[in-house]
């Protein structure tokens, strides 16, 4: 179990890909430092968790988009778990259906604070603990961004316009980071799911087929996406044979962005 011994910690892990994400690295041997806003979600995750798996879980709720409230999860952390090795910024909201200039500012304000600022400021939060593991490790710790199509050139949604940039924006940032943390021998890389069967479809088959035939897509693949898909992708970007990969945006889609009719 290549994640023994160490801490990995997610933001968004009250649902969805951050719930999935929990199970599939405690089942490397993780501990978790589960993070949300919603409180039921965290226990309903630990719960999850603690049912398969004897890990050490910590939760915290705090807004990751609320600087200090991310800067008090961070010295929570380090009051539980010497060092952070895996961090995911997981959390993350679509704002509602608009396209770009019919979005009120205050959509613009909150997607952004939450999708973009909300990654920096949990990276600026842990980067330096990650660093001082150099001396020790090959690899002194790994950050994984969670993206989305919706973010990539073939992806992006005019009725998510504002989504659709602010993931554009953190996959530039993943390479940013990279390219900045690399001499720290710590890695980041994005993941960019397609259409996956999470809460923000209430799991709903026929919302989602729905969805696809406005846009007028066609999955290669011809399935909707499983959450655990994801995490089974964030566990080999957490695995050391993941250790030479960064600053990538890993395309988990079925091949939908390959298929997308030009609008």
């Amino acid at each position: 179990m290549f994640l023994e011994g160490k801490t990995a910690l997610i933001t968004g892990a009250g649902s969805g890909f951050g719930q999935k994400m929990a199970v599939a690295f405690a089942a490397k041997g993780a501990n978790l430092v589960l993070n949300d806003i919603n409180e039921s979600g965290l226990e309903e995750t630990r719960d999850l968790v603690l049912k398969q798996f004897n890990t050490q879980i910590l939760l915290v709720k705090a807004d990751v988009s609320n600087s200090e409230e991310v800067n008090e999860m961070a010295k929570k952390t380090f009051e539980t778990f010497d060092n952070v090795f895996l961090l995911v910024n997981n959390a993350g909201i679509d704002g509602g259906l608009y396209t770009a200039l019919k979005a009120k500012e205050e959509v613009y304000d909150k997607v952004f604070a939450i999708n973009v600022k909300g990654p920096l400021n949990v990276t600026k939060a842990f980067f330096r603990r990650m660093k001082r593991q150099k001396q020790f490790h090959p690899i002194s710790g790994k950050i994984i961004n969670i993206a989305s199509t919706a973010g990539t050139p073939n992806g992006h949604n005019p009725m998510l316009g504002i989504y659709s940039a602010s993931k554009a924006a953190l996959i530039a940032f993943t390479r940013l980071f990279a390219l900045e943390l690399g001499p720290s021998n710590i890695t980041v890389n994005a993941i960019s799911p397609g259409v996956f069967l999470t809460p923000i479809y209430n799991n709903d088959p026929k919302l989602i087929r729905q969805f696809l035939e406005t846009r007028k897509v066609k999955i290669p693949i011809d399935k909707i996406g499983e959450a655990e898909w994801v995490a089974d992708l964030a566990v080999f970007l957490a695995s050391p044979t993941a250790d030479y990969i960064t600053g990538q945006n890993l395309i988990i889609d079925g091949g939908m962005t390959i298929s997308i009719n030009k609008l």
